[in-house]
């Protein structure tokens, strides 16, 4: 559960994936990460660079010169880091990585297209700045987020 929900999480912001995962790992919520290939995610240094990423992604989102998330170069780097997510949650959990960054990669690119053509028809029925939904957009990818994340 954790590497789709964090996989479709980067298919809308393609660094609040692997920044939300970085944050849990560096205060010891995702348990066995530190004996895996991924352990460099649970130190606060790469929790601090990812979440400065993250931030520049929400901002530059806002740009009107942005390309779009489903344009090949945007898809690939989402489903990439939905791959990275899904293979390190796996490998944290004893699992095939394999596995995992297969769930991630098709977690990412299936909400890809649906959050990309909600967002615009959005925008077209409210009336609203792109901005301003994206801005809306970032808080549901950030909770989205959380709650994949949280222990169950």
């Amino acid at each position: 559960g954790r590497a789709l929900g964090l996989g479709a999480v980067a298919g809308v912001r393609s660094m609040s994936a692997p920044a939300l995962l970085s944050r849990a790992a560096s205060r010891s919520e995702i348990e066995g990460i530190e004996d895996t290939l991924f352990a460099f995610l649970a130190s606060p240094r790469a929790a601090r660079i990812l979440t400065v990423l993250a931030i520049g992604e929400a901002l530059a989102d806002k740009l009107p010169f942005s390309p779009d998330r489903i344009s090949v170069p945007g898809l690939i780097g989402r489903m990439g880091s939905g791959g990275l997510v899904g293979a390190a949650l796996f490998a944290a959990a004893e699992r095939r990585t394999t596995i995992g960054a297969g769930l991630g990669l098709l977690s990412a690119a299936a909400a890809s297209y649906p959050s990309y053509y909600l967002r615009f028809k959005t925008q077209e029925k409210l009336g609203a700045p792109n901005w301003a939904v994206g801005l809306v957009e970032d808080a549901l990818a950030e909770g989205a987020g959380l709650l994949a994340l949280r222990k169950s």
